[in-house]
């Protein structure tokens, strides 16, 4: 192999090798996450209107290769980024932004008009 040839190849599977890691790392988060709590906030006490849902404990999560979701009254289902960054869509049109930490515990929000839902959920041993 020519020396031009070696080097292109060495440039090519450096090329590669991010978007390798990228496409490993995200399975890296697969597995079911049991509800640890939900939070319901009124954004503005004052407007009238009721928030949906009440604080207490959400239904578990399923993560499979980087897709995400959560079954039951709402439905939701989403992905996860190689960085643990996680975003789900309700049936409803609820958006949900959160983050998956090193110790596999996900925290986020839904920020409505009327109310905001913080949730955890925390990854259970296989």
């Amino acid at each position: 192999m020519s020396k031009l040839r070696r080097t292109l190849l060495i440039l090519a599977v450096a090329a590669l090798l991010p978007a390798l890691g990228r496409a490993q790392s995200a399975t890296a988060f697969d597995g079911t996450y049991a509800g640890v709590s939900r939070e319901v906030f009124r954004n503005n006490p004052i407007q009238p209107g009721r928030c949906f849902g009440q604080s207490g404990v959400p239904g578990p999560l399923e993560i499979k290769n980087g897709i995400v979701q959560k079954h039951g009254e709402q439905g939701w289902e989403g992905s996860v980024g190689p960085q643990g960054a996680l975003v789900m869509h309700g049936a409803n049109g609820s958006r949900f932004e959160g983050q998956i930490d090193s110790q596999g515990t996900i925290s986020g929000r839904i920020a409505g008009p009327l109310c905001s839902v913080t949730f955890v959920w925390r990854k259970q041993p296989r």
